[in-house]
């Protein structure tokens, strides 16, 4: 599973808007990509891109989950 994960995470580091739109959120920066049960949600902002979680698909994505904890 790890290598799938990584797999798709070079797919969005290469193509960002590869993903779909995050439902939860009503903003076109912030996309996910699914890999198996796991959702991998990032945002890109210009040519940047960051991973904001990696989340079972059970668990409800909240803002809170987002949150930096630093």
């Amino acid at each position: 599973m790890i290598d799938r994960l990584t797999s798709r995470s070079i797919q969005i580091q290469e193509h960002g808007l590869s993903g779909e739109m995050v439902p939860e959120f009503r903003d076109t920066t912030i996309r996910e990509v699914i890999e198996g049960p796991y959702r991998i949600i990032y945002q890109t902002i210009g040519s940047t891109l960051f991973v904001l979680a990696v989340i079972h698909g059970a668990q409800t994505l909240t803002n809170e989950l987002l949150k930096d904890p630093g």
